[in-house]
């Protein structure tokens, strides 16, 4: 993998968990709820589930491919 896929996709993931976390926020601090989505529980579990998807596969892409990134760019 080269750098730019590695900072493509890890950029990917951190946008995905801002996402959801905003989302989370947005819920919880503001009480908005969006008449579609009246279990509220369950999207907050459908953002969290997002959430560990995107810092699994940063984990996973840091383990598999972080030190041959570094060796390259350093």
């Amino acid at each position: 993998m080269n750098a730019s896929m590695y900072n493509t996709l890890e950029s990917r993931y951190q946008a995905e968990i801002e996402d959801a976390r905003y989302k989370i926020n947005a819920i919880m601090k503001h009480n908005m709820v969006i008449p579609e989505h009246i279990d509220i529980t369950g999207e907050v579990d459908k953002l969290l589930a997002k959430i560990s998807s995107a810092e699994d596969k940063l984990a996973a892409m840091s383990r598999h491919y972080g030190d041959s990134m570094a060796d390259r760019q350093g």
